[in-house]
């Protein structure tokens, strides 16, 4: 049986940092504990305080079941990871807000991400975009903090099929607060 793909969100330290950094790391396993010395390398920052604030198994987005193969997938649609920044006016800190799609190109996942992510905030815009598509104003179509082609992690392929009925919510298997 093939493992499966995870969507771990980790929280730590780095050294010259004054507050707890996250990241978003995607990792293939047959459990999450499977998962755990692979997220331990993968983070940059300090090991002591590492944690995991959250992790999800991407079984279904939208309209469409992930599952993985050894064998590289040959369709027209891929799996994206659209992270949307912006500002509200009673938070200091910049707001983020992230999640899977579907689509066939950047340009879709982008949109399909704006539509759903931080709708009411001021400014929505990108960070650190490569395309220079992207260099717009701010609330333009391409205006997203990050758009990553999920296509492959750890010589796994990630692989679409259409299935029927409303989409599942993206929302975490597991939240709270597991050092590791």
């Amino acid at each position: 049986m093939p493992p499966q793909l995870f969507l771990v969100v980790l929280g730590g330290r780095a050294p010259g940092v004054h507050i707890e950094l996250h990241d978003v790391r995607f990792v293939v396993g047959h459990s999450l504990d499977d998962t755990l010395p692979a997220l331990r390398r993968q983070w940059f920052g300090r090991r002591r305080g590492l944690h995991i604030d959250s992790w999800m198994a991407v079984k279904r987005v939208g309209r469409h079941a992930i599952h993985l193969s050894r064998d590289p997938w040959e369709g027209a649609d891929r799996l994206w990871f659209v992270n949307v920044g912006g500002y509200r006016p009673d938070r200091l800190a910049e707001q983020h807000a992230f999640g899977l799609v579907v689509a066939a190109t950047a340009s879709d996942a982008k949109r399909q991400g704006l539509a759903t992510w931080l709708p009411q905030a001021v400014d929505r815009h990108k960070d650190d975009l490569q395309p220079l598509a992207c260099l717009e104003a701010p609330l333009s179509p391409e205006a997203v903090d990050d758009c990553l082609a999920v296509e492959a992690v750890a010589g796994w392929h990630v692989h679409l099929t259409p299935v029927a009925g409303a989409p599942p919510p993206q929302v975490p298997d597991w939240f709270g607060y597991r050092p590791i």
